[in-house]
């Protein structure tokens, strides 16, 4: 079984003091490093609010950018442990989308929130189907492929930089995504009926 489990946090600091009716920021995945969270998040919008954020982004195309921030945040902190399919700034708060494999997973996330006074609200918990086509963890890097470019042609990051960017291996990355996409178009052809 799998939970695809939406939340709200409030915003924290790092995402006070840029106009989030204008720019818009989605956090793709999170990690822990060296005791920070390392988030990889595409933000679009203009450079200056961008400035603000103290990540290292590269552009990928007129107003959009692919980067890392490094941060010292708690609800990141606790989120860097689970699968994040994304998390969305709004002016007021944090969406986040998270994917566990079961309903005791998502007591020990929330008893993590709990256990650090923060408080979150869930607004929404899917249970998968299981005949799904692609695992959590294809579906979230297919998604962060899709998003910085890579199936574009031509592409907008090569497999190194965003390996970098997941920080993981190049030759793990590669086998994600070539399952997934093996996955996905055998999906397409036998509903096809080929």
């Amino acid at each position: 079984m799998v939970l695809y489990v939406t939340l709200r946090s409030p915003q924290e600091d790092w995402t006070r003091g840029i106009d989030w009716t204008k720019n818009s920021l989605i956090v793709l995945d999170v990690k822990e490093s060296n005791g920070l969270a390392r988030l990889l998040a595409e933000f679009k919008g203009d450079e200056g609010a961008l400035q603000r954020l103290n990540g290292k982004f590269t552009k990928v195309s007129r107003f959009k950018y692919l980067g890392t921030i490094e941060l010292d945040a708690p609800v990141e902190t606790i989120l860097s442990g689970y699968i994040i399919l994304n998390g969305v700034v709004w002016p007021e708060e944090v969406r986040w989308t998270v994917i566990l494999s079961d309903y005791a997973e998502l007591k020990r996330l929330l008893r993590e929130f709990v256990d650090r006074k923060i408080e979150v609200k869930i607004t929404r918990v899917v249970k998968a189907k299981s005949q799904d086509v692609l695992t959590a963890r294809q579906e979230q890097i297919l998604k962060i492929a899709f998003e910085a470019g890579f199936f574009d042609y031509p592409r907008k990051i090569k497999i190194q930089e965003l390996a970098e960017k997941l920080n993981m291996s190049v030759s793990n990355l590669s086998e994600i995504l070539r399952r997934a996409e093996k996955n996905v178009i055998s999906n397409y052809l036998r509903g096809k009926g080929l």
